[in-house]
């Protein structure tokens, strides 16, 4: 997996038949892993690849059973499950959402790369703790999206900071920095997550950033 590859853009949807279940552990916690915040993951056990639809034999024996492996999961995962009808026959659908607590674990700590659920990387590993973060994990959710950037533009004495106002786009946020792109030109600018606080800009309808240096003496 590429260094700066974000690991929810791989595949987050799973086919499984009945008798195919026996890494569902794994297959749970790759997806917990690797799920954009406020994004869902899906596997649909009953069906096939290839479209065919062999269903289930007793979906409430199959929801406790899969309950009982996702419990073992460890922190514990978002997850829901429901059967439903698909030619003629009965499957069951199971959505797993970002939880806030990766990395999880089921006997070590997976990812999705491509169709497959692999063990996370060294590098992995530390871009699934950084997403603990409060505010890298709101960040996430503005990747692509208009926000008002504001920097400390200097101060007076009566009345303190002075905030310019600046609308970009946010370009890529990793573990140590947030890239912003200006709406008007393209420029970029990257700034340390250290220096960032958020807010809500109520003018705009939208996420505010604030950057300023001093806030890296809080820590």
């Amino acid at each position: 997996m590429e260094p700066d590859k974000i690991p929810w853009e791989d595949s987050l949807l799973e086919r499984k038949t009945e008798r195919d279940l026996k890494d569902i552990r794994r297959t749970a916690v790759a997806f917990a892993n690797s799920v954009y915040p406020g994004h869902v993951a899906t596997i649909l056990i009953g069906e096939c690849d290839d479209g065919l639809v062999p269903g289930i034999t007793n979906a409430d024996k199959m929801q406790r059973e899969v309950r009982a492996e996702l419990e073992k999961i460890y922190p514990a995962i978002v997850f829901r499950q429901r059967p439903y009808e698909k030619d003629g026959k009965t499957c069951l659908r199971i959505e797993i959402e970002y939880s806030g607590d990766t990395p999880h674990f089921g006997d070590a700590a997976w990812v999705r790369k491509g169709n497959e659920s692999v063990k996370a990387s060294a590098e992995m590993f530390e871009k699934l703790i950084s997403l603990r973060s409060a505010v890298t994990r709101e960040l996430m959710l503005w990747v692509g999206k208009k926000v008002t950037l504001s920097w400390n533009a200097g101060s007076h004495a009566s009345m303190g900071i002075n905030w310019g106002r600046q609308e970009c786009e946010i370009a890529r946020v990793t573990e140590f920095f947030a890239t912003f792109r200006r709406t008007d030109g393209g420029k970029e600018r990257s700034e340390p997550l250290k220096w960032l606080d958020i807010a809500w800009d109520d003018a705009a309808q939208r996420l505010r950033v604030f950057v300023n240096p001093a806030m890296a003496k809080m820590d």
